[in-house]
């Protein structure tokens, strides 16, 4: 009785107005009923008196059952599309995913305040925008310095990110640097770990060293595109130090950072990302959150699942199939004969998944699956077949293909793959077709002004060569002259590296001469040297850390198992002072109250004062998270599972 009674509570039309349909079938009979057919045509030819006698009896009786049958079939037709429903189901949610990770720069570079009040800070500001604007997919954060950690992996809980924004700063980083290559690694790999096999990387940087550029292209693979939100201007500003000062090359000269905005438009055109400086408004948001390519819907089931109704409606179509049968025609059959007579096709390897997709259907799964080659054979829409060859790093065919689209986007589209395969005149022009018939496609006015900045570098280069050329014919006088010129070509690739590689200087962050011993106060350039060529040995910071990091090495003279448990037990301490420092000091002193109910007034004060003397700082957890991991990547270099890229990333500002 229980079970009836749950069933009758529970039960309910999941489409109820399809039960407006019964009325109709019901009327629709007894229409049928009064006024049969039967005799209809000999009433035009026969008189009306002798049409009883002529026609024989029961013939309209036999004729009824077809229409009861009919309007039995439109009443359980009816009830079958309303859809009865008195059971729940769990089903797994399925959503839409768009993997990000977010690759910050947390260099020393990136507190030079030509952005106002510092790089860093209008930096964070607009993430937290970009964060909130996100809906949909799923958002990593890896920050970097002198070596990358990951912050959050791959999670659609941006709140977390955003509140943790706040604490990232040059400060938490254990080594200092800007090491771009290990930052893209581990954003690809947390792709991977999640199961992505494309995705983005939105790198927010004031600027990439020369010699990362070309590593990072190696690094990207076509499926993953990389995006990059510039920081900073081009006129530069200098470089604070934590201990007081501007950071100095170690010609003593006062090093400027300055955006490089057409090397990092190169690198993000050249994986099919965008570039954009950093704005005041809501542009360079807008310009990132557009997808270049189609055919992104890739679902993923999440662990989470809801609660849905079970449709019984189709359970009541099968008595339908003997009213099918009941309304069978003698002779039918026998139409379906000549059928048999015709040879059918050869049969092919495919031709079970045909019956049930197309090939365009099929060659998506394919390119979602991210066997792009095989989707590229299989799709049949030139355009589609297109986007598959662009991904497969077909460039060329895929711009051919492209040239049957005379649209804006085609021409948009083609544009791209000309300048992935290095066409860039060919780029330019179909980028001056698009916008003809469509002005106000941005995109291609945007990556117009990328390719016209790539090609105007191409040329500065090749002039540059020539002259170097010229300067390279009498050996003596480039090696006498080697210091001056190492002065003056500042943020330029240098020609002479292998004879000048004691007088190089650097200009900025993106320069590949950099050797990055500046001297601080208190700081010593053998020190640091000594750091970046020897990480296992690196256990002092260079960054000029808070004294409360660095008192938590006291005690550590060996990376052996008993150092790695100490560094568990200097990492615990910070987090209780963390979670303390999180409380406000009435709580926590409530708290204390209550578990020794016998203090006085005096103690209870006393203790106020004390827990207000615990330092109130956030980024703690991070600190001690990233000093962990950079001790294990340590002991893990001195048991040869773990190699550090050998960049000089440490010596990098």
């Amino acid at each position: 009785m229980a079970d009836w009674s749950t069933l009758l509570n529970q039960f309910h039309w999941l489409r109820p107005l399809w039960l407006l349909l019964i009325p109709v079938a019901v009327l629709l009979t007894l229409w049928l009923l009064r006024h049969p057919q039967h005799g209809s045509h000999w009433k035009k030819i026969i008189d009306p008196a002798l049409l009883p006698y002529l026609l024989q009896q029961g013939a309209g009786a036999r004729q009824r059952w077809p229409v009861v049958l009919l309007g039995l079939a439109l009443v359980l037709t009816s009830l079958a599309l309303a859809g009865p429903a008195w059971e729940k189901l769990p089903q797994p949610i399925h959503k839409r995913e768009d993997a990000t990770v977010i690759l910050l720069d947390l260099s020393p570079s990136m507190e030079a305040q030509d952005l106002q009040p510092s790089r860093l800070v209008r930096a964070r500001l607009k993430l937290t925008d970009l964060l909130k604007q996100r809906r949909e997919g799923v958002t990593a954060l890896v920050v970097y310095a002198g070596e990358a950690h990951t912050v959050t992996p791959l999670t659609d809980d941006t709140a977390t990110i955003i509140n943790l924004l706040p604490a990232l700063s040059p400060d938490v980083m254990p080594l200092r640097g800007s090491n771009t290559e290990m930052a893209v690694e581990r954003g690809l790999q947390l792709l991977l770990d999640a199961g992505h096999t494309e995705g983005e990387l939105l790198l927010v940087t004031d600027g990439v060293a020369t010699d990362a550029l070309d590593s990072v292209r190696r690094l990207l693979p076509s499926s993953v595109r990389l995006s990059i939100l510039g920081v900073g201007t081009t006129e530069g500003a200098p470089i604070p130090l934590a201990n007081g000062g501007f950071a100095k090359n170690h010609l003593g000269n006062m090093v400027l950072a300055k955006l490089n905005s057409t090397d990092l438009a190169e690198l993000a055109v050249s994986s099919g990302g965008r570039f954009t400086p950093l704005t005041p408004d809501d542009r360079d948001l807008q310009l990132l959150s557009r997808k270049p390519t189609p055919l992104q819907s890739e679902t993923r089931q999440l662990q989470r699942e809801f609660d849905t109704w079970l449709d019984r409606g189709p359970w009541l179509l099968l008595p339908l199939l003997p009213l099918m049968l009941l309304a069978f025609r003698r002779g039918w059959l026998l139409a379906l004969f000549p059928l048999m007579l015709f040879p059918g096709e050869p049969a092919q390897a495919g031709v079970w998944q045909d019956l049930w997709q197309t090939p365009d259907q099929q060659a998506s799964e394919l390119l979602q699956a991210g066997d792009n080659a095989a989707a590229a054979e299989k799709f049949e829409r030139p355009d589609w077949k297109a986007t598959a060859q662009y991904r497969a790093g077909n460039y060329a065919e895929a711009a051919k293909l492209l040239e049957q689209d005379h649209s804006a986007g085609g021409h948009y589209n083609r544009g791209n793959a000309l300048a992935k395969s290095g066409d860039l005149p060919g780029a330019l022009e179909a980028y001056d077709q698009a916008l003809q018939l469509n002005p106000a496609l941005e995109d291609a006015a945007a990556n117009r002004q990328q390719v016209e900045a790539l090609l105007q570098q191409q040329q500065q280069q090749q002039q540059q060569n020539q002259n170097s050329q010229g300067q390279q014919n009498d050996p003596q006088q480039n090696q006498q002259q080697s210091g001056d010129s190492s002065q003056n070509q500042q943020g330029q690739e240098s020609q002479d590296g292998q004879q000048q590689s004691s007088q190089q200087s650097s200009s900025g962050q993106s320069s590949s001469g950099e050797q990055g011993d500046s001297r601080q106060q208190g700081e010593a350039g053998d020190e640091q040297q000594r750091q970046a060529n020897s990480p296992g040995d690196a256990e002092e910071k260079s960054d000029g850390r808070k004294p409360e990091s660095q008192a938590q090495e006291a005690g550590q003279q060996t990376e052996d198992n008993g150092e790695q448990q100490n560094a568990s037990q200097a990492a615990g301490q910070p987090q209780d002072k963390q979670n303390t420092g999180d409380e406000s000091p009435q709580q926590g002193v409530e708290g204390m109250a209550s578990e020794d109910d016998g203090l006085s007034d005096e103690e209870r004060q006393t203790m106020e004062q004390m827990l207000r003397r615990i330092p109130d700082d956030p980024s703690g957890l991070l600190r001690n998270k990233f000093e962990y991991q950079y001790r294990q990547r340590r002991q893990a270099y001195q048991q040869g599972t773990w190699e550090p890229p050998e960049n000089n990333a440490a010596q990098r500002w």
